[in-house]
Order: structure tokens, then C-alpha cells, then sequence
């Protein structure tokens, strides 16, 4: 039997690699997923040896190759008919796949202002009239078919079909930035996605894949060049914090868009080599970032940028806070 292979991108951030991969999974297909990391070392060259497109997904059955996430999911469907990854009924058919391709090709200012993150929360996200736009279509579209056409079972068209493989990302979307589904139809079909198996296993793999990033990687300083220290003589900084939880939801958006910044700033820094973090739902958390050499700890200390950040943090973010600098004089672990 021809293998069937499906390149991927990182399960937290590729929306346009889950849908044929969920497809694959919830009609019970065997298929081995090669998973190439954004950004990792050496992806680029990788991925222009797997894709012709370099993106993906990418999937190869035997001899043939398809780079494009809707002819993947076509491909599928006619392959395995026992499968029924498209409504039997010709009208539902139809519906089915101008849906799809709607999502396929439309939804420009979605995809910009929401792009997939599974693991993260950015609630209250504040959207533009076009993304507004692009959620009440959505939430129009999940209800009018689930209406019309979702009396056979849970799914858009009663079963799953290559429909709700389009739209699935776009679950995980809502969900990290809270975006409110209100009407029934639409809210149960949105609260029955975040459940399915399936779906969930992607969450699982995509928290793991998240987690191995954020253990941080000092074997490199931020420019990619080797450290001049080995990964075994560095130094730290640990930096333990209190939220202030009187905020509500606004406080936590600018709290959660200043630590990025932070993290993009610090990456910038000479004698940067890795950055590592948590964070309990009682607002204890633990930043640790690892750095050369003291001389870069105490410019990363003095920049003025961090700085400014270091003020309106007591001001704003913080009940208390301790710094604390150490070496590091030996590492090990396990993956």
C-alpha cells in the first residue's frame, strides 16, 4: 500500500498543516507526519526539499506530491469514498464546498489580526470592522449549515467532512482571543470542536511543542554564532514576580503585549542566549533569561528601553518582585 507522508509546520501555528492532518486522523487513514519546525535550524533548506512551494503543508503519496491544504483534502475524499468526507446529498455537496473555499480564499483580515496560536490567551482582543466582519461570517456560516444541514450528527453537515477541517483552526482562533460566539448553532458546534479527540490531541502536541521551545537553547548566542561560553558556564537571571490581579482583562492584555516586547528586545541584545518562563494562575511566576557574560546581564539591566519597562512595571504589574543573578555552572536534562 502507498505510504502516505503529510509535512507539517509547528502544530501551535500552522492552521494551513491541521486541516489535512485532521482530516486524515478523524477518518481513521494510517499516514506519518514529518513535522518541519519554523524557524528551526536548517528548515528553510528542509522544507525546499519536501515542498515545492516551501510551505505547508506538503503531501506525498508515493510518487505524487500536492502542496496546496484544499487539493490535499480533495485528494483525500476521492481516494477513500468510504471515507465520505463530503455530504452525500448534492445540494449539501455544494454548500460543503463553497464554504470550504471561502475559508480557502477569503477571510484576509481574520487570519492577519487572529493568527493561529493554540496555547496562548489574548482575550478581549480589540478588532477592526473587517475583522469583525470576517467573525460574524463565521458564526453565519457554522449556524446556517449546521441548520440546514447538521441533522445526521454534531458536524457542519452532520458528519465530519472536509468543511469542518477548514474551519477548525479557526476554533482555536476564537478561543485565544476570546472572541464571543453567542448564537446557539454556532456556539454549540464551537464548543463540540474543542472537545473532539482529535482536536485535542493537535492541543496536546502543540502545549508539548511550545513547552521544548521555551527551555531554553544557550548552546547559541541570539545571533545563531557559537557562545564564546559553553552551555555549562553562563549566567542567569531569575526574575520571580507577584501580579497585581486588580486590573480585569485590559491590565492582562498590556501586561501580556509589554512581555512580549521585552522578550523580542532582549533577543536583540548582544551576549543574549535564551529565555525561559511561567506563570501560576495566582500570578506567581518565574522569568529566567541567559546571558554570556555579566557585562551583557548589567547592559540588559541598563537599557533604557527594559528600563522604562522596569518603572511603569512597579507602577502597574507588580505587588513585588526578586531579581536574582547566578552562574551557571552545569546543565543536563532530558527530552
Amino acid at each position: 500500500m502507498t505510504e502516505l507522508v503529510l509535512v507539517i509546520g509547528d502544530k501551535n501555528l500552522s492552521s494551513w498543516s491541521m486541516r489535512p492532518w485532521l482530516l486524515l486522523t478523524q477518518a481513521g487513514l494510517a499516514f506519518r507526519e514529518r513535522v518541519v519546525l519554523f524557524e528551526s535550524e536548517g528548515w528553510r533548506d528542509e522544507i525546499a526539499a519536501l515542498s515545492p512551494s516551501r510551505r505547508v503543508p506538503a503531501f506525498h503519496a508515493g510518487d505524487l506530491l500536492i502542496w496546496d491544504s484544499l487539493a490535499i483534502c480533495e485528494w483525500i475524499a476521492e481516494t477513500f469514498p468510504d471515507a465520505k468526507l463530503w455530504p452525500d446529498a448534492r445540494d449539501a455537496r455544494a454548500i460543503a464546498r463553497s464554504v470550504s473555499a471561502e475559508m480557502h480564499a477569503g477571510f484576509a483580515s481574520l487570519r492577519s489580526a487572529m493568527s493561529m496560536d493554540v496555547v496562548a490567551r489574548h482575550p478581549a482582543a480589540v478588532m477592526s470592522a473587517e475583522t469583525e466582519a470576517d467573525v460574524r461570517r463565521v458564526q453565519a456560516i457554522w449556524t446556517d449549515c449546521r441548520e440546514r444541514f447538521g441533522a445526521g450528527g454534531p458536524f457542519l453537515f452532520g458528519r465530519f467532512s472536509v468543511a469542518d477541517a477548514m474551519y477548525a483552526p479557526v476554533v482555536w482562533r476564537f478561543r485565544t482571543y476570546g472572541v464571543s460566539v453567542e448564537e446557539p448553532a454556532a456556539r454549540a458546534y464551537f464548543e463540540m470542536m474543542l472537545t473532539l479527540p482529535a482536536m485535542k490531541a493537535w492541543e496536546r502536541d502543540a502545549e508539548a511543542e511550545v513547552a521544548a521551545r521555551r527551555i531554553a537553547k544557550s548552546a547559541k548566542s541570539a545571533s545563531g554564532a557559537p557562545a564564546p561560553r559553553s552551555a555549562q558556564h553562563c549566567f542567569a537571571v531569575i526574575f520571580s514576580s507577584r501580579r497585581r490581579r486588580d486590573g480585569g482583562a485590559e491590565a492582562d492584555v498590556a501586561y501580556d503585549k509589554t512581555a512580549a516586547a521585552m522578550v523580542d528586545l532582549a533577543r536583540k541584545q548582544p551576549g543574549f542566549l535564551g529565555i525561559e518562563s511561567a506563570r501560576s494562575p495566582d500570578g506567581f511566576g518565574i522569568t529566567v533569561s541567559y546571558w554570556e557574560s555579566l557585562e551583557a546581564v548589567r547592559a540588559w539591566k541598563d537599557e533604557p528601553a527594559h528600563a522604562a519597562v522596569q518603572a511603569r512595571g512597579r507602577e502597574k504589574f507588580y505587588e513585588s518582585y526578586e531579581v536574582r543573578v547566578c552562574t551557571v555552572d552545569r546543565a543536563y536534562g532530558f527530552r
